[in-house]
């Protein structure tokens, strides 16, 4: 299986596939930030990685609706992610 390319692409199975996912901000997260002057980044528990911009209303369910425990929980049971 091709890992990375002749471009230079990083793919799934790449090793340094994971740390370039997870340390992207969002694209529009400057506009977004402009707009709200209480916001945050999350990773939502579906295995994605992928860095998202919420509000403060839609952190306060993140975090009470058992999203974040299940980020969490995830977040152990990869090796790859430093949890302190």
């Amino acid at each position: 299986m091709l890992i990375e390319t002749e471009e230079g692409l990083i793919l799934p199975g790449h090793p340094d596939f994971n740390y370039y996912l997870q340390s992207k901000l969002p694209p529009d997260w400057r506009e977004f930030a402009n707009k709200h002057s209480d916001f945050a980044f999350v990773v939502r528990a579906d295995g994605s990685g992928l860095l998202e911009i919420v509000n403060e209303d839609e952190l306060e369910e993140y975090c009470e609706d058992g999203e974040l425990d299940a980020r969490e929980a995830e977040m152990e049971d990869d090796d790859l992610i430093f949890v302190p």
